[in-house]
């Protein structure tokens, strides 16, 4: 089965009917016109968001500050296309959804090898359908140019959670936290370097599966890579299984193992350094568990090697790592 049969979260499609009713619009028709028996998949959804987005000469459904108007992702996507690097053309991105959408206004910022990439608003909060609509508008096409998923280190959606939050978890493939103090998703930075180097008829065929496409990008738990990563998320890294022992839990071949990781621009090596990065650096700024027992809790046998792991994923050592940490926190109470 392709990605764009895959189903979407009814979840997703109550919330565009409610977009739809908001300006006094019937979704039902246009959704029993594309999707008759019913339950829709990827490529129904996408159609079915397109259709609403014409009705209401609004890409985002009314929900942000200005409509974008039908169109101007498309305009998006040949504005980021010609960036040099990655980087670049998040960017451009950020740049051109402010000047369309008007907010929740996008900014990135790189530190301890981290891109934060966090949105502000003018007033209370969006709901987190439009936040996560921003998102997935933003990163999908990275995804595209990067030709790789970007996995999320993490998703903070400054609203409170809707009914059946589990299913933006699954979609970004990692646990999204809400009522947080500001709205951000946190990818590694490495990425940004990456050349782009994109057709402009390859981005023709990608622009007629969108905005189906989109959701693609991070289904992170629905495809082995991402059920793999939601194994060891619930899992102490001290337990996670060797290559071979996970290939067997999958009832795979190592060699078919290794090869669904590579046609999803993963490795397992790869996964596991970047959940431990993860985990420690929750640990390490939001509790008060020691250093040490930090590196035993990610299994490191010696404190040694955690410092080494640690110093190469953040650029810094752990416990400079927490004390910045706890300076940043510090600074923006007193602003506030």
């Amino acid at each position: 089965m392709s990605d764009l049969t895959a189903p979407v979260s009814p979840v997703f499609i109550d919330e565009a009917f409610d977009c739809a009713r908001r300006v006094g619009l019937d979704a039902a028709p246009i959704a029993r016109r594309i999707a008759p028996d019913g339950p829709m998949t990827l490529a129904q959804y996408g159609e079915f968001w397109f259709a609403l987005a014409q009705e209401m000469q609004d890409e985002m459904l009314g929900m942000t500050a200005h409509p974008m108007r039908p169109g101007s992702f498309a305009l998006m996507c040949h504005a980021i296309r010609g960036a040099p690097t990655l980087g670049k053309a998040l960017e451009r991105a950020l740049w051109a959804l402010d000047v369309m959408v008007g907010g929740p206004r996008g900014r990135v910022t790189v530190r301890n090898a981290q891109a934060i990439i966090a949105f502000t608003d003018d007033g209370p909060p969006v709901s987190a359908f439009a936040y996560r609509t921003l998102m997935i508008v933003l990163l999908g096409p990275l995804c595209w140019l990067a030709r790789r998923r970007l996995p999320l280190v993490q998703v903070a959606f400054r609203c409170a959670a809707p009914e059946g939050a589990e299913a933006y978890s699954r979609l970004f493939g990692t646990e999204v936290q809400f009522d947080a103090p500001e709205t951000q998703v946190v990818i590694d930075a490495a990425p940004l370097t990456l050349p782009v180097n994109r057709s402009e008829a390859a981005l023709k065929r990608y622009l007629k599966q969108a905005p189906g496409n989109l959701l693609v990008g991070y289904r992170g738990m629905d495809d082995v890579t991402g059920q793999v990563r939601a194994l060891l998320s619930r899992t102490s890294p001290r337990d996670w299984p060797d290559f071979d022992s996970l290939a067997r839990q999958f009832r795979m071949s190592p060699s078919t193992l290794r090869r669904q990781f590579k046609d999803q621009g993963e490795n397992y090596r790869k996964l596991t350094s970047e959940l431990r990065a993860a985990r420690a650096r929750h640990l390490l700024t939001k509790t008060d568990t020691s250093v040490a027992d930090v590196a035993d809790l990610m299994g490191y046998t010696e404190p040694s090697a955690f410092f080494r792991a640690f110093q190469g994923w953040a650029g810094t050592s752990p416990a400079r790592y927490r004390a910045d940490s706890q300076q940043t926190s510090t600074v923006s109470d007193d602003i506030e």
